[in-house]
């Protein structure tokens, strides 16, 4: 049977409409403003080893360009993926909270443990989760420790206050306001270092939970087009070491601009 002229022309202009609709002019991107080397704050701009990784990596799945949207804290970046204000959140953690307005694009391209730091002179055997019970806690706004079992126990059992970034559970602990903080590793080193505390404060020994990191992509993203082809560049850049080769360069940079950091 022959389809009409006018019947293909107008199945194949509907077809070229949704196929543009389809392209990613521009993928806005944001991450953590206090963790490198993977990203942090530095006069305004948003740079590390994440930023340059996401860049090659979407690019080379087809977005037109990558414009670095940077937020003074996660928490905000987090609410902006989940408005759609932003394309896509760099060093996300799974969580079945998260996965509500954001898609996690396979594989993970990193990993971080959680950090238990304390006073020097008040540390603390943790030899099980039970041995942070009965002591008061703190944690950055937005942090999750996902579905695990580490994630339910604090869910469950620990009292556990939340700070508006970082830098403030820092201080708080410092004053003696709480016995310990939990804290993913980029941020913790990068603030030990920037407050020059490495004197006062010591890191346990074990680590609760090991998180991988992903790049996530807003539910409300037009751009959510390239999803299938950022998971293929991601594992082809992983086969290249590329993110760790990047995370040395960007360990030399912090510590040579640390001195004046914007967060």
């Amino acid at each position: 049977m022959k389809i009409p002229l006018n019947s293909f022309i107008l199945a194949l202009s509907i077809w070229c409409s949704a196929a543009l609709s389809q392209t990613c002019d521009k993928l806005i991107v944001t991450g953590p403003p206090a963790g490198p080397p993977s990203s942090w704050l530095h006069n305004g701009t948003l740079m590390g080893a994440s930023i340059d990784f996401v860049k090659t990596v979407a690019l080379a799945a087809g977005a037109k360009s990558v414009v670095v949207k940077p937020f003074d804290t996660w928490a905000q970046a987090l609410r902006a993926t989940e408005t759609g204000e932003v394309d896509l959140l760099l060093s996300a953690a799974y969580s079945k909270e998260r996965a509500r307005y954001m898609t996690f694009i396979e594989p993970h391209y990193s990993g971080q443990f959680v950090y238990v730091i304390v006073l020097n002179g008040k540390e603390f055997p943790i030899r099980e989760y039970a041995d942070l019970k009965g002591r008061k806690g703190m944690a950055a706004k937005g942090e999750t420790y996902g579905s695990s079992k580490f994630g339910a126990f604090v869910q469950s059992e620990l009292s556990l206050e939340r700070s508006d970034s970082i830098e403030h559970a820092f201080k708080a602990l410092l004053a003696g306001k709480v016995d310990y903080i939990f804290s993913y590793q980029n941020s913790a080193n990068s603030e030990i270092f920037k407050l020059k505390i490495g004197e006062s404060v010591s890191v346990a020994k074990t680590y609760p939970f090991y998180a991988e990191t992903f790049m996530a992509v807003s539910k409300r993203s037009k751009c959510s087009s390239l999803n299938a082809e950022l998971s293929k560049q991601i594992a082809i850049a992983k086969q290249a070491h590329l993110y760790y080769s990047l995370s040395e360069k960007y360990q030399s940079i912090f510590f040579e601009n640390f001195d004046s950091p914007q967060r």
